[in-house]
């Protein structure tokens, strides 16, 4: 009985860590889905961790890094 018990209790906790994941990248995209800020390097440590766990970059032309 007591192992079905920290079977729940670990099944719980994962679900409970998942999901402030899921609300911390939500958060993280409202926060830093604007048009003229997007171009621009993160500003937050929320905003660069949302950034490089997406995979979304700073794409830059060529004139402007010359």
């Amino acid at each position: 009985m007591t192992f079905c018990a920290w079977i729940i209790a670990i099944a719980v906790f994962l679900s409970v860590i998942t999901a402030i994941g899921f609300v911390v990248l939500v958060i993280g995209i409202r926060k830093g889905d604007r048009a003229p800020h997007l171009s621009d390097g993160p500003q937050t440590a929320l905003d660069a961790f949302t950034r490089s766990f997406l995979g979304v970059g700073i794409h830059r032309s060529d004139r402007e890094e010359n």
